[in-house]
Parts: C-alpha cells; sequence; structure tokens
C-alpha cells in the first residue's frame, strides 16, 4: 500500500509504508489479542481490568477516543480508518474433567455400549505382570498343541518361540490338507499342495466343483453355492456325447480357473509343477452333466505352441472319478485332437507310473484294433509303421517301442537295414491273443470317443512348408515329413504278417 506526501509547489513522490512482517514458522501473522484479554502476568482483578484504549487515553472519555485523536494513530483522519475492523475469531476451549487425584474420569468417556465397564476400560496399566506372561504362555502352549492336531506334525518338530508357520517347521517340512470337498465327495489328498497358508493349515478344504474356489469354512462354502453362478466351466464346449462333455478353456483368458484346477491337480501328481504359469497352455475339462449342471471330474492340458509336438502335458482324473475309464478317455480325445491337426502327438516325458500304464494300455489297444482290421480285410493295402502312425495319431517311437515290448517285431533272417524297400523287421500277429486282450478291453472299458461328436477347430496347424497359421485349411506334411509313398522302408506286406 502506497501514500504520497507532498507539499505546495512540490511534486508528489510516492512512499511505501513497511509491511507487517509475518511470524516465522507459523505461515500467518501473530494473533491479535482482544482489547478484554488479560496478559499471562495479569493479576489485576477482572472488576478493576482496564482495555487498551483506556490507558492510553483520557479517562474522562470513553473506548481512548481521545487517545486516538491525540495522533497516536499515524492513519488518523483517513477513509480505512473510518471503517470498523471484523471482530476476532474466537476458538473453543476444551478441558477434561479430573478427579481430585488428577486421574481421567473414565465414566465421561464413551465405551462399547452395554460391553464394557469403567474397570474393564482402564488401559492405564500397560506394562504385563508375571501372571500375564504365564497366562501367555499356556495359551500358547495350547495353541501349538491344536497346530499338532490339525496338521499332524509332532509337537516336538515346532518351534515354540516361533509363530506356528510353514517356515517354521524343523526338516522342510510343510502344511498338507488332508481332505477336501469337492460336490459331494470328500477324498482324501496325496501329496502336498501349494496352497496358501491360512488355508494350508486347516486339514479339510471345501472345493466348489463349478468355479473350482476353495474355502476354509463349511458356511462360507454354503452361502458360495449358493450365490455361485456358474454351472460350467468358463470355455466352450468342444465335445458332447451322453452325459460327458469335454470344455476348451484357455489358461490367458481364465488364469484364476486354471491355477485352481492346477492347485487340485497337484493334491494327486507327485512329479507336477506348473501351479501359476498357466497363460501358455489350453485345458480341456472332463464334466459329467445332470440337472444341477456340468460336474467336475478331471483334465488335462497341452501348450499351445510345443516344439516337440507334444500333445498332452499333464492328465488328472478325481480319485472318486477312477477306475470308470475316464483316463483313457481323454488319452483318446487327445489323439483325437492330434489327427485332426494332422500331426503326430507324444505325450510330455517323463511319464508318471499311473500315466505310463495308462498310455501302454491305450496304445497297445489302438495299434490291435487296427491290426486287426487289417488282417481280416484281405484287400488292404500294405500296413507300415507311418501308416500306423497316420491312423492312430501316434509317433513312430511310440508305435516301435509298443510293437517291441510285446514281442510283436520279428528280424527278417539274411536282411540288413540297407537293402532296398525292406527295414529288415516284420510284425508278428497273434490273432487269437489279440481277439482276447480286445474283448476283455472292451468289457473292462467301453467308454469310446465318438468323433462325430467333436466339434473343434485347431488352435494352431502346419502348413505344407512347416509355417504356422490359424486356418487350418492348408494340408499337413505326413509323419517325420516322409510321405507315404517314399516310406517303403518301413512297409511290411500283409502276406509276410505271422499268424
Amino acid at each position: 500500500m502506497t501514500k504520497t506526501r507532498a507539499t505546495r509547489g512540490e511534486a508528489t513522490t510516492p512512499v511505501r509504508t513497511p509491511r507487517k512482517e509475518v511470524q516465522r514458522g507459523r505461515g500467518r501473522p501473530p494473533k491479535r489479542l482482544s482489547e478484554t484479554t488479560p496478559t499471562k502476568n495479569d493479576k489485576t482483578p477482572k472488576s478493576a481490568r482496564k482495555t487498551r484504549g483506556e490507558t492510553k487515553g483520557h479517562e474522562d472519555e470513553p473506548n481512548g477516543r481521545a487517545g486516538a485523536a491525540g495522533g497516536d494513530n499515524k492513519a488518523a483522519g483517513s477513509d480505512d480508518d473510518q471503517q470498523e475492523r471484523p471482530a476476532a475469531k474466537r476458538r473453543r476451549t476444551y478441558t477434561k474433567r479430573k478427579h481430585a487425584d488428577n486421574a481421567l474420569d473414565l465414566d465421561a468417556c464413551i465405551f462399547f455400549p452395554n460391553r464394557l465397564d469403567a474397570h474393564e476400560a482402564n488401559s492405564e496399566r500397560f506394562i504385563p505382570t508375571a501372571d500375564d506372561q504365564l497366562a501367555f504362555e499356556a495359551v500358547r502352549a495350547e495353541a501349538a498343541a491344536a497346530d499338532s492336531r490339525i496338521t499332524g506334525i509332532p509337537q516336538s518338530q515346532l518351534d515354540p518361540s516361533t509363530p506356528s508357520t510353514p517356515s517354521a517347521v524343523v526338516s522342510g517340512v510343510g502344511y498338507q490338507v488332508k481332505k477336501i470337498r469337492i460336490g459331494v465327495y470328500e477324498i482324501d489328498s496325496w501329496y502336498i499342495s501349494p496352497y496358501p497358508d491360512e488355508y494350508s493349515r486347516h486339514p479339510l478344504l471345501y472345493i466348489c466343483e463349478f468355479c473350482l474356489k476353495y474355502m476354509k469354512s463349511e458356511y462360507t462354502y454354503h452361502r458360495h453355492c449358493m450365490k455361485c453362478a456358474l454351472r460350467h466351466p468358463p470355455g466352450d464346449e468342444i465335445y458332447r456325447d451322453g452325459n460327458i462333455s469335454v470344455f476348451e478353456v484357455d489358461g490367458r483368458k481364465n488364469k484364476v480357473y486354471c491355477q485352481n484346477l492346477c492347485l487340485i491337480g497337484k493334491m494327486f501328481l507327485d512329479t507336477k509343477t506348473l501351479y501359476f504359469d498357466v497363460e501358455p497352455f489350453l485345458f480341456y475339462i472332463l464334466c459329467e452333466y445332470d440337472s444341477t449342471g456340468y460336474h467336475f471330474a478331471g483334465y488335462y492340458s497341452k501348450e499351445k505352441r510345443c516344439a516337440q509336438d507334444y500333445n498332452l502335458s499333464c492328465i488328472m482324473i478325481l480319485p472318486s472319478k477312477q477306475r470308470e475309464g475316464y483316463g483313457k478317455l481323454l488319452i483318446e480325445f487327445s489323439y483325437l485332437l492330434s489327427k485332426k491337426e494332422g500331426t503326430p502327438g507324444s505325450p510330455e516325458k517323463p511319464l508318471s507310473d499311473f500315466g505310463l500304464l495308462s498310455y501302454r494300455s491305450y496304445w497297445r489297444r489302438a495299434i490291435y484294433e487296427i491290426l486287426l482290421a487289417m488282417h481280416t480285410d484281405v484287400a488292404a493295402p500294405a500296413v507300415s509303421v507311418n501308416e500306423l502312425s497316420t491312423q492312430t495319431g501316434m509317433t513312430v517311437d511310440d508305435i516301435i517301442s509298443t510293437l517291441q515290448t510285446d514281442g510283436m517285431l520279428q528280424r527278417l533272417p539274411g536282411s540288413t537295414s540297407t537293402s532296398n524297400n525292406s527295414s529288415g523287421y516284420s510284425i508278428v500277429v497273434d490273432i487269437d491273443k489279440i481277439s482276447e486282450y480286445l474283448d476283455k478291453a472292451k468289457q473292462k472299458n467301453p467308454r469310446r470317443i465318438n468323433p462325430s461328436m467333436l466339434m473343434w477347430t485347431p488352435y494352431l496347424t502346419k502348413g505344407p512348408f512347416g509355417t504356422i497359421n490359424n486356418t487350418g485349411d492348408s494340408e499337413a506334411p505326413p509323419a517325420n515329413g516322409v510321405s507315404n509313398a517314399a516310406s517303403g522302408a518301413n512297409e511290411v506286406p500283409v502276406d509276410e504278417l505271422s499268424v
């Protein structure tokens, strides 16, 4: 704010008045004291106190107007002084009610309504006593005994000085979920699955059979079943035959569902290592259909792009659905997709014990059916290993290993591997043995895949020059890149089949 000072005959020169300094560190000017506010050391009675205006002006003039007119204010007579300044805001102050012993009045505080009294709400004593320490040790020992009963781990292997977590278990022994309840079945687990710690500590997990969400409480499980809107796997139904359906689920589009699926699979597969990286895989879910929905029975997975042409990476059937032929049904379904793609497939190695038994049984049955059909048909053309690979969707290595295991390959006398149009081996077939085996297999496992019920387009196919495309219209190359016409080295005429 500037003011001018001028005399007669002189030019007006602006004069700048100094600003009021702001209190450092506060960011605001110092607080104004009210005219009637007493000072800190003022011991004068209230009745004898005078305002600041009265002390500066004459006593006979109220409010110190004489002092103001006497030149005490430099800006007297200006327009700004004529305006009345606004009154300063008064701040409310709060005081705490105290007892005579300088303690807080607990009755004046607000407690939990009708829950705590004044003694229970008193928090003045914060240092635990010896009785408190003894009570804490007793409760901790009781909790350790409860953990030992729940997890099945001896209490001597648990460290009582640390929290009861899987990291506190000696010799690397972790918590294992003993049972799962999925649908109407309660199934014992075989191996440790990496569920979160708060779920692994419970002996029984509740799993929704439609969305595969896992829960700790039966109450939560029933509440979830009432609200779960999913009645089938979140994918495309590509096969349906009677009450059997197969859904294709993409691990990239339904990541949480596929992760829960892998956690269930780990409980029954010792060699499984994939849990959370599910995006590069496709999952094929086998379900049983009824009026309530599609109930989970098993699954298998395979890579979207595999350089080794594996058509199956992992397969699992729930123990409650085993011994019903579902394992071989999924194996046959995987080879049906391989034939649809035009590329022979094989399971990922190494196979588990149960997987090897299931695959050998399926390989033997598939090869025997083709050999029996070609033996009964006299007009059938020559059969070779490549021809068997084309009709079954199996790789040449799997076919040869199966024939060698059954003793059906015999070396021809006087033949060499370099002779023209002859591999030096012939397939020895015992028709009675093959027929007896197939009859038993049909009685034991009557479930078969019907290729006409498949509604599916290959995810990736190989073109005639090895290029990858998504159309599936181009003709795929023969097995091992060799045409059937040029594979005379492995051909075995029907007349040479020893019966």
